[in-house]
């Protein structure tokens, strides 16, 4: 009796269904490995962005540490340039900016650094706190063209920090 449960019919639909599941995964294949793709482009992407604004960081960090080192643009540029590693030399744009001033009693107010001066709480005259700005530049050219990334898209980082305040 269980000979007739077992017959040659039963089996022959089991290998018809084995080339099914083939089909299927040839047929999916490149669409999980172009989501597979995109997924490890984009994070190369926030990974790039990450490093051109923290190398916008180290060169303001560099340039905050004394009024000699704020004076330096090279000394910035090299600072900003020796953080993103990923970039090389002509690729990262650095751009020191130490033109800006601001005094500790309105700290929300930016001015020009020339010869104005501050008075703080109790009147008395005092030298304004020179910014350090440093604004980066980088390009992030995607490895699989995509709608709407199909061409280099430009990666910016900023940062300001007053000098003296690392």
């Amino acid at each position: 009796m269980i000979s007739l449960f077992k017959s040659g019919k039963a089996k022959g639909c089991q290998r018809r269904n084995a080339g099914g599941s083939l089909i299927e995964f040839a047929l999916l294949c490149p669409i999980l490995m172009a989501i597979l793709f995109g997924m490890v482009d984009l994070g190369r992407w926030i990974f790039l962005d990450i490093e051109v604004s923290s190398a916008a960081h180290a060169g303001a960090q560099f340039g905050s540490l004394s009024q000699a080192n704020a004076n330096s643009p090279s000394g910035i540029i090299a600072a900003a340039r020796n953080d993103a590693p990923d970039f090389t030399s002509p690729s990262l744009g650095v751009t020191p900016v130490i033109t800006n001033c601001y005094c500790p009693a309105t700290p929300a107010t930016t001015f020009g650094c020339g010869g104005t001066t501050c008075k703080n709480v109790a009147g008395e005259t005092i030298p304004p706190i020179v910014l350090v700005q440093v604004k980066t530049q980088g390009t992030y050219t995607p490895w699989i063209s995509f709608p709407p990334f199909t061409s280099s898209v430009p990666i910016n980082g900023y940062a300001q920090i007053p000098l003296g305040q690392y």
